[in-house]
């Protein structure tokens, strides 16, 4: 009989011992901790709340003619060491949502201009400068006036139980006409993991 009590109450106890979801909307708290030294969806909405208030706030954004209000997220170059694409991915779509919602640009879909094959290969290659003709595609085939681009990089150090990545992420605003970056905005992003 002790037998039977004692192997019913370790498979109970087994039972009990498996994995626990829970979802974020039962519990926000879930969301605060950082999970790791890669961008999480707190990073990215600082990201993108500083570089949104600034450009809002900017001389650029103030003075633009309303006829010149069409706007383009391109590409986030990613220069760490981190596989952060998706996250980057992500910052775009918000920052798009933010400028569609907002309704003070018109804006082209980033994936408006990524179907085009033309301009997917020119944008592969983007990284920190654009050529020429990419800037002439822009304006030519989407009718674009400015567009925003940027790059990401790192500073990583790493003792013998801490590593700590110190993040760089650069949010520029090209004119197309001119190809003279009309506003600039470096977010900084630190991360750091113990033990």
């Amino acid at each position: 009989m002790r037998t039977t009590l004692l192997l019913s109450a370790l498979l109970a106890l087994a039972a009990c011992s498996g994995p626990y979801f829970t979802r974020g909307s039962d519990d926000p708290s879930i969301d605060e901790p950082a999970m790791s030294v890669r961008l999480d969806r707190e990073d990215l909405r600082v990201a993108m709340e500083q570089w949104y208030a600034a450009f809002n706030d900017s001389a650029f954004v103030k003075e633009i003619p309303q006829r010149e209000r069409k706007i383009a997220i391109l590409a986030i170059e990613n220069d760490t060491s981190e596989h952060i694409g998706s996250a980057l991915r992500n910052l775009i779509e918000l920052v798009e949502t933010h400028l569609v919602n907002d309704r003070v640009f018109q804006v082209v879909s980033n994936d408006t201009i990524v179907a085009d094959a033309i301009a997917q290969e020119r944008l592969r290659d983007l990284g920190d400068s654009v050529d020429p003709e990419t800037v002439a595609l822009l304006g030519k085939e989407f009718g674009i006036h400015y567009f925003v681009h940027g790059r990401v990089g790192e500073t990583a150090e790493k003792t013998r139980d801490t590593r700590r990545i110190q993040y760089f992420l650069f949010l520029k605003v090209t004119e197309v006409a001119t190809t003279q970056r009309v506003f600039q905005l470096q977010i900084p992003i630190t991360k750091q993991v113990e033990g």
